[in-house]
């Protein structure tokens, strides 16, 4: 069951998707965003993010003309895997971002996801008879009832 369990958690996640974001329109605090950071960006924040950063991933508190002040949940590097966070707060000037995306549901994805899911729950309730279904593989030569239990008299 925590196969399963754990299984659905990572397939939900792949349901989603990044789409570029006009951020010259207003941003709306509590979007999922990814931030990919500029050169200059990378110089700039590597005091407080790491050397390298190329990549932020977050929930977005702020944003104005001048900065963005997103709880970081996921960090990419250069030449290392992302790392995870738990949603500190970081605040950088805008000028340090080269492209901001907005996470949005892939809705074909998500469609698949849910017909192959119940689909599966199915199948894998038929299998082990759940729910009352049967699996028609019943094939016990049990003797009929006694005579006197039918309700007719022969």
């Amino acid at each position: 069951i925590l196969c399963f369990v754990l299984a659905v958690l990572s397939a939900a996640q792949a349901c989603f998707q990044y789409a570029p974001l006009d951020t010259t329109t207003s941003v709306q605090p509590g979007e999922h965003v990814a931030v990919e950071i500029s050169d200059r960006g990378r110089t700039e924040l590597s005091d407080r993010l790491g050397p390298g950063v190329l990549r932020l991933e977050g929930t977005l508190t702020r944003a104005d003309s001048a900065e963005f002040v997103m709880n970081v949940w996921r960090v990419a590097q250069v030449g290392g895997p992302p790392a995870r966070w738990s949603g500190e707060s970081v605040r950088f000037k805008r000028e340090y971002a080269s492209r901001v995306q907005q996470r949005t549901l892939n809705r074909g994805k998500t469609v698949l996801f849910a017909g192959v899911t119940v689909a599966g729950l199915v199948v894998f309730t038929k299998q082990f008879g759940l729910l009352g279904f049967s699996t028609g593989g019943d094939d016990t030569n049990e003797p009929p009832p006694p005579v006197s239990s039918r309700g007719w008299w022969p």
